[in-house]
């Protein structure tokens, strides 16, 4: 196979964070998740949202680089969700540069 979807919810304490901020006042909220991976176009990508406010109160979006099954590179947020990186390691990707970035 060579094109992966999977949508999931996972309980999380998220709060929106900038580098002024220092401390960062987070709240429980299920969070959506789609990710998906087309192996061949070596393309991904993600959308995660709030369940309680339909992604109004947190929404974050962006695409997934890989060269061959490594990724490599991400767009769209500042920093990858540790569970869309989760994710496409269970389909196979080589994660190991997004992980020493977390």
């Amino acid at each position: 196979m060579s094109e992966f979807k999977k949508s999931f919810q996972k309980v999380r304490y998220v709060g929106w964070e900038s580098s002024m901020s220092p401390t960062i006042e987070r709240e429980k909220k299920t969070m959506q998740y789609h990710v998906w991976w087309d192996k061949n176009g070596e393309q991904g990508g993600f959308e995660v949202y709030d369940v309680e406010s339909g992604g109004e109160d947190y929404y974050g979006e962006g695409g997934l680089e890989f060269t061959g099954k490594v990724l490599d590179g991400y767009d769209g947020v500042f920093s990858l969700d540790d569970e869309v990186v989760k994710c496409v390691k269970e389909w196979g990707a080589d994660t190991k540069d997004m992980e020493e970035l977390g």
